[in-house]
């Protein structure tokens, strides 16, 4: 069984603010070209959490928040 925690990988910042996301992270998180993510300020300073908006949706719902799809 694959692991669902860790290291996936780094980024660097562009001109633009974007970044690309690894490939190892893609390929876990099943990312494709084109998908859609949600980008939320992480609990601790400096960090961010990247979701699918699927993935997002389905969170929201488990926690009682958002649409019923």
């Amino acid at each position: 069984m694959a692991e669902k925690t860790g290291f996936l990988g780094s980024a660097t910042v562009g001109t633009k603010g974007q970044i690309v996301i690894p490939a190892d992270a893609r390929e876990a998180m099943k990312v494709k070209e084109g998908d859609k993510v949600v980008v939320l300020r992480g609990p601790r300073e400096g960090s961010i959490l990247v979701f699918r908006v699927d993935s997002f949706d389905v969170l929201l719902q488990k926690a009682g928040v958002g649409d019923d799809h």
